[in-house]
């Protein structure tokens, strides 16, 4: 969350969020009011229509907030300058945070068909990737020159698998979907 906004509206948007992810592990996004949402965040409707057009740009803030924690937390936890290791830890960050919104995920209904999601997903997820990218170009990596093909295979990439994991997880632990995730890595970044 922005650090910059007023304590009020920090304390607001915190209570905004978490309600919305207790009410989506009891329902669909689809139906989700906004009149229940502020109902559970003790939020009154017009404080709510005052940061939020709708219920979806809503949304939109709450997937850019937890994108951008978790961007920070990669930067903060592995070498940003390896290749190998900043996608490794991006998957392992996504695997963590499927893991701990799993009921969340369910009631979303992320699937292959559902792109919804994942396009807000990628919209904030590719400049950074695209820009790491760039500066990996000049390592050994076995890369495509254009860098947004690149992007695209290893955003696709990391979306397939975790919801091919997401589906398996009671069959494979995360450990085993990273370990399969590196050997690919490894084909991308012999070197590293």
């Amino acid at each position: 969350m922005d650090q910059n906004l007023d304590l009020r509206v920090q304390k607001t948007y915190s209570a905004l969020t978490a309600a919305f992810f207790e009410l989506l592990e009891e329902e669909s996004l689809e139906k989700i009011t906004v009149n229940a949402l502020c109902h559970r965040a003790l939020v009154r409707r017009p404080t709510f229509y005052k940061h939020f057009a709708d219920k979806y740009a809503f949304v939109k803030y709450v997937i850019y907030t937890t994108q951008q924690e978790l961007l920070q937390e990669i930067d903060t936890s592995t070498d940003i300058e390896n290749p190998f290791d900043f996608l490794l830890t991006c998957f392992e960050k996504i695997l963590d945070t499927m893991e701990q919104y799993q009921k969340a995920l369910v009631h979303l209904q992320l699937d292959i068909e559902n792109n919804f999601s994942f396009e807000m997903i990628d919209a904030r997820v590719q400049p950074e990737i695209e820009k790491r990218i760039m500066a990996f170009g000049e390592q050994d990596a076995i890369l495509s020159h254009d860098i947004d093909f690149t992007c695209q295979i290893i955003l696709g990439m990391f979306r397939q698998i975790s919801l091919w994991w997401f589906k398996q997880k009671d069959e494979m632990s995360k450990k085993e979907a990273r370990n399969k995730m590196a050997q690919v890595l490894h084909l991308l970044f012999p070197t590293t």
